[in-house]
């Protein structure tokens, strides 16, 4: 069977977001897996995967907006931001937050910034990764990036043993949430480690909804596989839209300019026809140009394709 679609995958810390890849990939029966963005791996949560020509959308699912609960220990400091590095500072004693003065440095989070991604990143510098580098020593000077911090909300905090604030941000895509809590403990005299991590959402991807990797095995042994797929449109919710009739739809599967009647749609737009997702059309001056095709005709005309479109 060919599938197509995506799988919203609850990813259990300890394993990366390579090995997830890995895993569907065997499922599936098919090296085209992927996903949208990385979750590090002492993460849990929500880690979008794409098969089959899914793949091919998951530039749009990057771009989404994330959902995250975190917690950070302030005091301590190691050398990756997290709970799984080296300790490299540690308070001779706890230190002492005013609830007041971390709710306002919250505050100031909220908005347009810019951000120093971590040393032990995946960012690729030269075509290496930065962990690569952080391992072997050499430090890298790295630009900053812009970000923007939509919400950034104070869940807990508990000054005992050591403060810890749990809190949920909503971000834009890049941001790095263990450089985020670095910079609240620095605004609050201190520094801070992020000692737990879940990924609420990526867009529509909700982790009440999400599968687990054993029980997306237990519908592979059972047959039905496919009940784990979402639609490959669910990259697309939301945009704009056009329906093509059956002769206009073959001419855009051809990847030939299609001119439209008179309207207002302008710009990147998905193309269906009778609900069946073509792909990614550009409109512009009333011509529709193909960008990404992702069907073919033998879908439309009838003929036998296992496919989640």
């Amino acid at each position: 069977m060919v599938y197509h679609g995506f799988v919203n995958l609850l990813k259990p810390p300890g394993v990366t977001s390579h090995d997830a890849v890995s895993q569907l990939r065997r499922l599936f029966g098919t090296k085209a897996v992927g996903h949208a963005g990385t979750l590090d791996p002492a993460a849990s949560g929500v880690l979008p995967l794409a098969v089959g020509k899914a793949t091919r959308l998951l530039e749009y699912l990057v771009a989404q907006e994330k959902t995250y609960i975190g917690e950070v220990t302030f005091g301590i400091g190691t050398d990756t931001m997290d709970q799984e590095g080296k300790i490299i500072w540690r308070a001779d004693s706890a230190p002492v937050i005013d609830l007041q003065v971390l709710e306002s440095v919250l505050r100031e989070m909220v908005g347009n910034r810019k951000q120093i991604p971590p040393a032990y990143s995946a960012i690729k510098h030269q075509g290496r990764p930065l962990y690569d580098y952080a391992r072997a020593g050499e430090a890298v000077t790295v630009p900053a990036r812009q970000i923007v911090i939509h919400s950034l909300s104070l869940l807990s905090f508990d000054m005992n043993p050591w403060p810890r604030l749990l809190f949920r941000v909503r971000c834009s895509k890049g941001t790095y949430i263990r450089s985020l809590v670095q910079e609240i403990a620095e605004q609050l005299g201190t520094q801070g480690t992020l000692t737990f991590l879940l990924r609420e959402r990526v867009g529509d991807f909700a982790v009440q909804d999400a599968f687990t990797l054993e029980e997306i095995s237990d519908l592979g042994q059972a047959g039905s596989i496919a009940d784990c797929l979402l639609s490959p449109s669910i990259a697309l919710q939301g945009w704009p839209s056009l329906d093509l009739d059956l002769g206009t739809a073959k001419r855009f599967l051809q990847g030939q300019c299609i001119r439209l009647e008179p309207q207002q749609l302008e710009g990147q737009t998905a193309v269906y026809h009778a609900e069946h997702l073509l792909g990614v059309g550009q409109v512009q001056q009333g011509n529709l140009a193909p960008r990404k095709v992702l069907a073919n005709w033998e879908e439309l005309s009838g003929h036998d394709y296992h496919t989640t479109f």
